[in-house]
């Protein structure tokens, strides 16, 4: 009885694999810490696409730059370019927001500020 469960469970293993691997995709998500403007972004992801293959999504203003492959239900995949969208539409109303160059204070410099 034991064998017989063997082969049922290997089975199950090998079908659980193979549904897997038809339903997910491999996405490229690469954060950078710059914000580049939306024509470069959009040359720079579509390069990478052509490249490596691979869907890509860039996170642009994160803390760190990175790159990771993460594998995503191929159902979500079709969502990829509307979330891309979003983000360089994102981009180009910062663009139009931010007339004036942002400046960094530390809370010394904001307290400071305030006492004066």
């Amino acid at each position: 009885k034991k064998l017989i469960m063997e082969k049922d469970n290997s089975a199950t293993k090998l079908a659980a694999n193979q549904l897997l691997l038809e339903k997910y995709e491999p996405i490229l998500v690469i954060k950078l810490m710059r914000i580049p403007p939306v024509e470069e972004l959009h040359t720079f992801t579509k390069k990478i696409q052509t490249d490596f293959g691979y869907n890509t999504l860039v996170l642009p203003g994160e803390l760190d730059t990175s790159v990771e492959i993460l594998s995503v239900c191929d159902i979500k995949v079709k969502d990829l370019e509307k979330l891309q969208q979003m983000v360089y539409d994102n981009i180009k109303l910062l663009g139009e927001d931010s007339s004036e160059e942002v400046t960094f204070k530390t809370a010394k410099d904001i307290s400071d500020e305030k006492t004066t």
